[in-house]
């Protein structure tokens, strides 16, 4: 649930009236009840009510300063969720051991709506330390993951990510139109990776590998990311290997994908399996 104005065409429209307060809550820790009923665009009387529902519940709280937050019974749900997740569980052992080798932020994410989504997040070098968060989605258009995420999707459905892209220009880097990003989805099959160099945020670059199923078809994908300094030109090739060998050797961990350990991903057709495990 991305927009509240969509909330009116789901089957339960106050389930996903109490998401969309989750969501602008997350966005903003110490939301008021008036900010809280405008981005709803609910009546007092029912704001009120979902809002007090919500707080017995244990999802959301009242802050000490004002305002309301997540709430625990959130994280208890979330580590449920997290355990559950073969994917997530089978891959963080080799994602911490790849983070220590090249000692940089690394990423495992998923698509999901057109968007990717951080799933699990290991920090390499202690020194610098790259803003994220798990659970955090943005453009596949303007970063690395994004892209390997999509590069192998049939055509029909690449066609409908692309068509609903917004390409906000983020940075001066980033690219905003369908044309230009269709070619670097293009290096990014021919390559094998993929690359943000400062397209998503200054001072940041971002290499990618997908992760496949027994199928072949990707299903994830791996990211690496730094500062320009961590990240240097010359690094690319060396760095890209290194994120290709560990996104395979999750694929084989998860999904048992020796005997297609050497093979290159396979578009993913109309109604193939879900993203994940």
């Amino acid at each position: 649930m991305n927009k509240t104005g969509e909330v009116s065409s789901l089957k339960v429209p106050a389930l996903g009236k109490g998401v969309a307060l989750l969501e602008a809550i997350a966005r903003e820790p110490g939301l008021g009840f008036t900010g809280i009923q405008e981005r709803l665009g609910m009546p007092k009387s029912s704001t009120h009510h979902l809002i007090s529902t919500m707080c017995e519940l244990g999802l959301i709280k009242r802050r000490s300063l004002g305002g309301y937050a997540l709430g625990l019974k959130l994280l208890e749900l979330a580590a449920v969720a997290s355990e559950s997740n073969d994917l997530q569980r089978d891959a963080m052992p080799l994602l911490r051991e790849f983070a220590q080798q090249v000692q940089l932020t690394c990423h495992l994410g998923v698509l999901e709506q057109g968007e990717a989504v951080y799933l699990a997040r290991v920090e390499g070098a202690r020194d610098i330390v790259v803003k994220s968060h798990v659970g955090q989605r943005f453009p596949v258009n303007c970063s690395a993951l994004g892209k390997s995420l999509i590069a192998w999707l049939a055509p029909e459905l690449l066609d409908v990510v692309i068509a609903n892209l917004a390409f906000e220009k983020r940075m001066p880097k980033t690219v905003t139109n369908a044309a230009d990003f269709r070619l670097q989805l293009s290096d990014v099959r021919r390559r094998g990776w993929a690359l943000d160099d400062e397209e998503q945020a200054p001072n940041c670059r971002c290499i990618a590998a997908p992760i496949c199923d027994r199928d072949g078809v990707v299903v994830a994908a791996i990211s690496a990311i730094g500062t320009l300094e961590q990240v240097e030109d010359r690094r690319f090739e060396t760095l890209a290997a290194q994120v290709m060998v560990a996104a395979s050797a999750i694929s084989e961990a998860v999904y048992s994908t020796a005997a297609q350990a050497k093979a290159p991903p396979r578009l993913r057709a109309t109604g193939k399996r879900r993203e994940g495990r």
